[in-house]
Formats: C-alpha cells, sequence, structure tokens
C-alpha cells in the first residue's frame, strides 16, 4: 500500500509540473556571467527525446539503405551478386519448367497408346466425341487381333521416345527422318504457330473456322480417339512405315477407335476443345520411329 502511494503521489508531482518551465543556466565559472539559459519544462524535455530518437534512427536506416556500408552488415550483397543471383536463378526456373512441359508430354504419348488411357485422362465433355454415326466412343466395338498388333506396335515406337532422348546424345530435330514419305494437308488455313522442338511445339497449329473438316494425311488405321484435359479432343493414326500422325484441339471426332482411314477422309472437325488461347485451331503432328518431324517438311497446306 505504501508504495502504491508513493507511486501515485510521483505521478501527481509529474502531472502537476509536467509544464512548469525551469531555468537551466551555463555560467562562467571565472568571470560569473551567465554563458546560456534554457527555459525546460517535462514536457518539452520528452518531445526533444523522441524527436531525437526518431531522427537518429531514420539517419541510420538511410545511410545502411543507400550507402556501402550495407555491405558490411551480414544478409547484404552487391548490386552485381544480386543480379547474378537473379539470372541464375531465372535460368534454373526456365529449365525446370521446360523440362516438366517435355516430361509431361511425353508421358501424354504413351499414356494415350495404353489400354486404359481413356479412363486415366478424364471424362469427356457431354456431346464432345461421337462417330459418325452418332453413336459414343465408348460403345465402339472390341478391337480385332490385327489392331491389336497394330497398337502394341505404336506403343512400342512411342515408348521409344523417352528412352532414346536419355541415351542418344543427337538433337531431336536430327534423330528422325523418312524418304518418299508424301502426305495430304490434314486440313485448310493459316499456320499460327509453327514447328519448334527447343520450344516443345513439336507439330504446327493451323486456325481456321471452327468446324472446318479435319482429313486423314494418309492411309492408315485409328489407335486413339478420346478426350484429354490439356489437347481436347484427340485422334491418332497408325500409317506404314512406323509414321504416326497427331490431330489434337478437335471439335468433334468423325472416327472411333480401330477405325481404317484412306487418305484425305474426314476424320474431324476444327474446334478449341484444348487448354489454349490459339482460338479456333488444328495442333498437328507427325512421329517417325518415335521421334517428332516437321510436317511441312512432307506437305504444303494449301
Amino acid at each position: 500500500m505504501a508504495k502504491f502511494t508513493q507511486w501515485r503521489n510521483f505521478w501527481n508531482r509529474l502531472r502537476k509540473n509536467w509544464s512548469v518551465k525551469h531555468q537551466l543556466i551555463i555560467r562562467n565559472e571565472t568571470t560569473h556571467h551567465d554563458s546560456f539559459t534554457f527555459l525546460l519544462s517535462p514536457r518539452n524535455i520528452f518531445v526533444t527525446v523522441m524527436v531525437s530518437a526518431v531522427v537518429l534512427v531514420s539517419l541510420t536506416a538511410v545511410i545502411i539503405a543507400f550507402t556501402p556500408l550495407r555491405y558490411y552488415i551480414p544478409g547484404y550483397t552487391t548490386p552485381e551478386e544480386h543480379r547474378k543471383f537473379k539470372e541464375t536463378a531465372q535460368k534454373v526456373a526456365d529449365l525446370q519448367s521446360k523440362y516438366d512441359r517435355n516430361e509431361v508430354y511425353l508421358q501424354h504419348l504413351l499414356q494415350v497408346m495404353d489400354e486404359n488411357s481413356l479412363d486415366t485422362m478424364g471424362p469427356a465433355p457431354q456431346g464432345g466425341v461421337v462417330t459418325a454415326d452418332g453413336k459414343s466412343l465408348e460403345e465402339a466395338t472390341e478391337p480385332s487381333e490385327s489392331e491389336m498388333a497394330l497398337r502394341e506396335e505404336a506403343g512400342d515406337l512411342l515408348a521409344a521416345v523417352n528412352s532414346r532422348q536419355q541415351n542418344d546424345g543427337v538433337s531431336i530435330s536430327a534423330r528422325a527422318d523418312i524418304q518418299n514419305l508424301f502426305l495430304q494437308p490434314p486440313t485448310t488455313g493459316t499456320i499460327v504457330t509453327a514447328y519448334n522442338v527447343p520450344k516443345n511445339q513439336y507439330g504446327i497449329d493451323v486456325a481456321n473456322r471452327e468446324g472446318t473438316l479435319v482429313t486423314s494425311a494418309a492411309e492408315g488405321m485409328v489407335v486413339f480417339a478420346g478426350y484429354d484435359v490439356t489437347d481436347g479432343n484427340v485422334i491418332i493414326i497408325q500409317h506404314h512405315d512406323n509414321v504416326l500422325t497427331i490431330y489434337k484441339n478437335n471439335q468433334v471426332l468423325l472416327k472411333s477407335k480401330g477405325a481404317k482411314v484412306a487418305a484425305g477422309e474426314p476424320i474431324a472437325r476444327m474446334g478449341h476443345s484444348g487448354i489454349t488461347n490459339k482460338g479456333n485451331h488444328l495442333h498437328f503432328e507427325l512421329w517417325h520411329n518415335g521421334f517428332p518431324l516437321n510436317p511441312l517438311d512432307y506437305l504444303t497446306l494449301k
């Protein structure tokens, strides 16, 4: 109780004398003349101390942030080191992104040749994939023995993509070539994206109106026809000499898995069913022995 009384008396005196001015005199001891005289009060002293502290902290922060003194503080780097770090981090991020996209693309190619690919690639949108006679692709008949053999061969070709990329030092654009291969244009329109393997563009993108007819580039057999979340409605055709053609982003498919098609026969209609910002277009790819080819080396678009 006594301590509480002492504190209360102290605060009462401080409050009472908060604005009371006191005179501070600095006097010359030899001449006894007053050199300086200051009028002070507890309020003025408190305000002066707080303002001085804020100014001192601000000046210290400015000096550390905008002068070379900051380099002597742990955690700070020189501008050159910071620039190199950002460039290196960006390069690593770009390489990781390219690697991830390439891995996903290769996995999709392998998945579409698997018997269970339709179950793992997600459900097709309602009314998005139908055959020419009006039946859904799920109602297609069981594959014949010849189709099973052809599909197994196609799966082996696509499986070679992953193994050869890991073991072969030749650039991917120079690994595949085939002579005497002549293809018909799969559709008409304008090329909006060219073949570019370093940018993970394994085919060409041809833009035109929605519903534009897509035809088979050569005689062959449909080994996959279904929906993929990324590429939309996809159809893959196996041709002679281990050649595969892939048609992505279609509005609707006109052929089902196992169908035999002739060169120039309608197989789909152009659309934008995949995840892309290119609008209505056909993404067309040409593969031989598990490696991509530039389609424009073997056909001419009208």
